[in-house]
């Protein structure tokens, strides 16, 4: 089972008419594939769920929160109230519930688990650690674990000394470990090409590793899930599922008042 995580956050709007700034509930989403590994198939499942908006781990109660009001900061209009919209609860053990229907769903029970969690920062880890790692632990007890979270927006960058040919970009599927590792599970990995500018690279954090999978296969693995993403023929910044997860939270906490998805899409890619 291959999961993706990601949280949306919404734009601050001013509302001319109300004198009002209104910063929208946050959404995540959850986006689980099923893969067989003997034949290829894979299955999947999606889920979604509110939490008070600029909030990033949603997996954390944010229990029976209210929608506040405070005065806004802001240059246009200083005398505006800014609006911060929050759900009634959201659930501490949501990612949990996602992954008992998924396999209920599905009417499989996975040998290996591997999460893929964008959006986290340092401050942030060990907080993951303790919440939703816990929570795909508890979800399927008997499946190995290998829980890694996903940096896009780092400021780390590389460049290849070519010898005659100047400095230049590492090639794409380059991994680098050792040059600024601040983990013990922590890697570069260079997903795309970038001719024009400076390629950024993506940093990989393993909060849980059960070492049912080689570190060098884990980073191929990550490596090759860039590339099967449907909306793009080339490799993409971030793993399949987590890409999944990003367009899923996106759809729905951009352009879509609820978030209530209907039963009969939760193993449906209607978000694509």
């Amino acid at each position: 089972m291959l999961i993706g995580i990601d949280v949306y956050h919404a734009k601050m709007r001013f509302l001319e008419k109300l004198d009002v700034y209104v910063q929208r509930r946050s959404v995540g989403a959850f986006v689980a594939i099923l893969v067989n590994v003997n034949t290829g198939d894979y299955l999947t499942s999606n889920h979604v769920v509110e939490v008070k908006a600029k909030v990033e781990l949603f997996c954390k109660a944010e229990s029976d929160s209210e929608t506040s009001s405070v005065k806004s900061d802001s240059n246009k209009n200083s005398s505006a109230v800014k609006v911060i919209e929050a759900p009634e609860i959201t659930r501490e053990d949501s990612l949990a519930k996602f992954i008992e229907r998924s396999i209920a769903e599905h009417k499989v029970t996975p040998d290996q688990i591997i999460v893929y969690r964008d959006g986290v920062g340092d401050s942030m880890l060990d907080c993951v650690s303790k919440t939703e790692v816990k929570q795909v632990q508890n979800a399927c007890k008997s499946a190995k674990l290998i829980f890694a979270v996903a940096q896009k927006r780092i400021h780390a960058r590389f460049i290849v000394d070519g010898g005659q040919k100047g400095f230049g970009n590492p090639a794409n599927g380059t991994v680098i470990e050792e040059a600024v590792s601040h983990h013990l599970n922590e890697f570069y990995l260079v997903p795309t090409t970038c001719s024009l500018s400076t390629v950024r690279p993506v940093r990989y954090i393993l909060l849980w590793n059960d070492n049912t999978m080689p570190l060098n296969e884990f980073q191929s693995l990550t490596y090759g899930l860039c590339h099967v993403y449907p909306n793009w023929p080339d490799s993409i910044t971030l793993p399949f599922p987590t890409q999944l997860a990003h367009k899923l939270a996106f759809l729905l906490g951009e352009n879509l008042q609820s978030t209530m998805v209907h039963k009969n899409l939760y193993t449906n890619y209607f978000y694509l």
